[in-house]
């Protein structure tokens, strides 16, 4: 039986809103001027689950994709000033972003197994593992890595025996967590007149969200082969951790309460996880944030550092988890879910913001509605302000 079966083989335990956002993705490039990465706007429907009824939206999500031509612009074993981004696939400081990336191939401890990493083979079972079939031969050797405790990328060369296939991956295994990763062969036309990468290289990112990571860990990366597996593993190591501020709760009302249940500021942006709960006397609030089948919900962010931004225009993807050992961690694979629980109302959202990489000693977060989920449409706007809240964090 092949490897590649249908998603409900797959992925057994996924929920549904998750299925349906990675199959029914419509992708519409746009231009980015400011980091040589193309933006796939990505319209998902999500199907919250609710336990009187279940309601539709459309929620507008921006992927940062990979664009070759920014790649190319960095050598894979001496990267340029510009090559930091590049492999990133966002604007990012490139003189504090170095200090991240490392070259040293010594340390990355590569070893290759052929098949499935261990934690695939706990989620799946022994029985589909041995249904993989394996290939020995060493194919990639990861050349650099980049990791700031939020963003993980890497570059990588195909050995002899690699050259002779199309090598994919789309699956990076960390601990006990199995993500999505962008994985991308580099090809003849953009390494024109450019010095210091082949065509036939590869590069590969993930976003790690909010999941919490020891400083020295082992990544697993899932190479394919037609209907062959090899596992590539590879250590990663972080010397300058990330700024993760404290969770914090805050009674906005009376019935309404906010917490900001995850903030990670690295060097590549900031990721950001907020849940208000409504109480019955406030359900219609709630109802007024969530029932429109038009409706985007975003958040504004105002911090003491006078920055602004927001999750509409400087949201990038958020970590994708396809599955964890005990599928109980799906924080960050829907960009907004709402439900209820225990006679309470909850909204929650979760963003990875671009160009939020300092320290802030305070956070306002107010959420926003925008109507219409089409483009080139003029849409109308409306801010929440009942639901608004600032958390304030020791310096």
């Amino acid at each position: 039986m092949s490897e590649k079966r249908n998603w409900d083989q797959d992925f057994p335990k996924t929920p549904e809103s998750f299925k349906l956002a990675l199959k029914q993705q419509v992708e519409k490039e746009m231009a980015n001027e400011n980091d040589r990465s193309e933006d796939i706007k990505k319209m998902v429907e999500i199907n919250p689950s609710n336990t009187k009824k279940k309601r539709r939206k459309w929620v507008k999500i921006a992927v940062a994709a990979v664009a070759l031509i920014g790649l190319m612009s960095g050598g894979v074993y001496a990267v340029t000033k510009s090559g930091v981004s590049a492999l990133v696939g966002r604007e990012v400081n490139e003189a504090k972003g170095e200090s991240y990336l490392t070259t040293d191939m010594s340390t990355f401890n590569q070893t290759v197994i052929p098949g499935w990493p261990q934690t695939m083979i706990d989620i799946f079972g022994e029985e589909r593992a041995a249904e993989v079939k394996g290939i020995s031969e060493p194919l990639l050797t990861i050349t650099q890595v980049y990791y700031d405790g939020l963003s993980l990328a890497f570059y990588a060369r195909p050995t002899k025996a690699g050259r002779k296939y199309e090598l994919g991956a789309d699956r990076l295994v960390i601990g006990d967590a199995v993500y999505m990763i962008h994985f991308n062969r580099l090809s003849e036309e953009y390494v024109e007149e450019k010095e210091g990468i082949e065509a036939g290289d590869y590069v590969g990112n993930v976003q790690l969200g909010g999941r919490d990571l020891p400083d020295l860990f082992t990544a697993e990366l899932v190479l394919e082969v037609g209907e062959m597996r090899q596992t590539v593993s590879f250590d990663v190591q972080i010397d300058q951790k990330p700024i993760i501020k404290p969770s914090k709760t805050i009674t906005i009302s009376d019935g309404v309460q906010a917490s900001v249940d995850a903030l990670k500021i690295a060097e590549s942006g900031a990721y950001i996880h907020v849940t208000w709960e409504f109480r019955e006397s406030q359900k219609a609030l709630y109802d007024e944030m969530t029932n429109e089948e038009s409706l985007i919900l975003f958040m504004a962010l105002d911090d003491s550092n006078g920055n602004h931004f927001t999750t509409e225009e400087n949201m990038d993807y958020r970590q994708t988890i396809v599955n964890t050992v005990d599928s109980s961690d799906w924080s960050g694979a829907e960009p907004i879910k709402y439900y209820e629980a225990d006679g309470k109302y909850y909204v929650e959202m979760y963003g990875l913001i671009n160009g939020m990489n300092e320290n802030l000693s305070s956070l306002t977060v107010t959420p926003y509605a925008r109507t219409g989920a089409e483009e080139g449409v003029t849409h109308e706007y409306k801010n929440f302000d009942a639901a608004a809240f600032t958390v304030e964090y020791d310096e």
